[in-house]
């Protein structure tokens, strides 16, 4: 483009100077996709956060089939990093986003799951029966669909 643009100094307009408008607004109109494109994959890249905030390490399937496998690959290495930052911590960010008002919980369990250690008891999660648990124990079943919170 340099050279396009240096080959008519005297002032008169020529073919290379139309040349060189058209590859200058190719070339703009090439940095503006760009820019469009990486402004698209960065609000994905924040609602792929935001879904591993809310529904936790899992994501469910019908989610799963609507991802690109760059994007597949994103969630798994964010939920990594995220996992290894709270093992050092010692402590899981993702349960109590908003504080609790009681850190117990009365739950419904959905479906059959079974003997569950919850605390240092384990405990039968049957079908529509009715428990008592900490909050921070019934929040990832919660997510998962498994439990729901009972209010009367």
């Amino acid at each position: 483009m340099e050279k396009m643009q240096g080959e008519n100094e005297d002032g008169q307009i020529s073919s290379a100077d139309e040349n060189y408008n058209g590859a200058l607004i190719h070339h703009q109109s090439i940095l503006r996709n760009k820019r469009c494109l990486l402004a698209y994959m960065y609000h994905r890249a924040n609602r792929l956060q935001r879904l591993r905030w809310q529904l936790g390490a899992v994501l469910p399937e019908d989610v799963k089939e609507l991802l690109h496998p760059s994007e597949k690959e994103f969630v798994k290495s964010y939920s990594e990093a995220l996992s290894s930052y709270m093992t050092k911590l010692d402590i899981d960010l993702a349960v109590d986003i908003t504080p609790p008002k009681d850190p117990y919980i009365q739950v419904r369990v959905l479906n059959n799951i079974g003997e569950v250690l919850l605390g240092d008891q384990s405990t039968s999660l049957v079908r529509n029966s009715i428990h008592f648990v900490k909050r921070s124990e019934a929040e990832t079943l919660i997510s998962q669909g498994l439990l729901e919170e009972f209010t009367g």
